[in-house]
């Protein structure tokens, strides 16, 4: 009898454990004083002192981290750093970061290229004048036009139009619309915008307004939205005035303060026991956050260290560190969302460092190199098709896909069709630049 409720009372501690536990685990770090206070609110013992608001405030770092190249100083402490919160990339950001071979293959169209991001405007137009930049870099003002068109084929699409209807224009291209009556009859929609509904007749208006409300405008309307700001959970880092070796240190800055209360009953009853042994188990429980997080972080590290010296991932399953580690994967699931680790190679989300793979052994980053070098290499006047370049994916790695694995990859590379790469390229064709 005394036994089964021994083990009854046991069973209810555990689950009361894990029901505490879990959402500590889960949490993001801006999340946790709110997760802490949800825990503690019943119990009349335990003092929570958000460290979040503290923490806004704080200027500087521990140490150093700049963001811009990410330089680490080796006096950062693995609990001593402080806060560190980034916004989302810009779309200045994102635009510069396309100016590259192929699409800018010389040094001359892509210093043209960089000009032209400085002269978007807050709408996401070009506002600058053409003259003046051809100009600056002493070549014509068409060969200006040529660059600023190959605008069309980055990310977002429509910024660097001169105006909305031209910005239309470059989203209408995107959608690869195969009947060519109704592509002519939207670019006349787009032409005549003001005068729109004076061809309400047409057997094309239907499917052409549809079409039309896919545009976005501005273009780049997700940027227009207040900064998003990230707050990393840890920094992997090598210290250079000691080995050179990689270093872990787990961001404590947003962690709250704990402060469980005393009573002055000197004998305390049996809720009061249990409140005050709540309090010391979610005490217990934020510091074994921080234990978790280091160990699955040194985990990472060991198998992704080619990434972290510069090379490229390896394939990596959440099975793998949770065998490694001896935890359940939905445990590692769960401690890995909605956390990030910055690097001297960027910020990046946790889940990024365990890559979907098509086989154990092979991982989507690898397609989608092998992809990226193929289509590099393409011959110009009949560029691979989504079909061909499956067939070279599944004779390369020996493997079983579908074609449409292969357009989301294309699409994620942000990689046109075989259609829009044919134009591209004969874009490029006619500009020496």
């Amino acid at each position: 009898m005394y036994k089964n409720e021994l083990n009854l009372k046991l069973q209810q501690n555990l689950q009361l454990s894990l029901k505490m536990w879990l959402p500590i685990l889960q949490s993001s770090l801006s999340e946790l004083d709110k997760t802490i206070l949800e825990q503690s609110d019943s119990n009349p013992f335990i003092d929570v002192k958000s460290k979040f608001e503290e923490a806004q405030n704080f200027k500087t770092v521990h140490g150093s981290f700049q963001y811009d190249n990410f330089d680490y100083r080796s006096n950062i402490d693995r609990d001593g750093i402080e806060q560190m919160t980034i916004s989302k990339k810009s779309l200045y950001e994102t635009l510069n970061d396309q100016i590259e071979y192929p699409l800018f293959p010389t040094p001359i169209s892509q210093q043209i290229a960089f000009e032209i991001i400085e002269n978007i405007n807050d709408l996401d137009f070009y506002e600058g004048e053409s003259q003046l930049i051809a100009k600056k870099f002493n070549v014509k003002v068409e060969d200006v036009e040529k660059i600023r068109l190959r605008f069309a084929y980055l990310d977002p699409i429509g910024v660097g139009a001169k105006d909305f209807k031209e910005s239309f224009m470059f989203q209408l291209n995107e959608l690869n619309i195969e009947d060519d009556d109704l592509y002519k009859f939207v670019l006349k929609l787009i032409a005549d915008f003001e005068n729109i509904y004076k061809y309400s007749k047409s057997r094309f208006f239907e499917d052409a307004i549809k079409i039309i409300k896919k545009f976005r405008n501005p273009p780049a309307l997700e940027y227009q939205a207040p900064l998003t700001n990230i707050i990393v959970d840890a920094f992997v880092f090598f210290d250079n005035e000691e080995d050179g070796e990689l270093r872990i240190s787990i961001n404590g800055k947003y962690y709250p303060e704990i402060v469980i209360k005393d009573t002055n009953k000197e004998e305390k009853d049996d809720f009061v026991k249990e409140k005050l042994k709540d309090a010391k188990n979610l005490v217990n429980l934020l510091s074994l956050r921080k234990a978790t997080l280091y160990k699955l972080i040194l985990a990472i590290v060991e198998e992704q260290y080619r990434f972290f010296c510069g090379g490229e991932m390896v394939p990596l399953r959440l099975q793998d560190i949770a065998e490694k580690l001896g935890f359940n994967e939905s445990t590692i699931s769960r401690a890995v969302a909605n956390k990030y680790l910055a690097c001297d190679r960027g910020i990046f989300s946790m889940k990024d460092f365990f890559t979907h793979g098509i086989e154990d052994k092979i991982s989507s980053n690898e397609i989608k190199n092998y992809m990226k070098n193929i289509i590099l290499y393409e011959e110009k006047e009949k560029p691979l098709e989504d079909e061909q370049i499956l067939e070279l994916v599944q004779k390369r790695f020996s493997i079983s896909m579908v074609r449409r694995s292969i357009t989301k990859y294309r699409q994620e590379l942000n990689i046109g069709s075989s259609k829009e790469r044919k134009k591209l390229y004969k874009l490029l064709q006619d500009s020496s630049l």
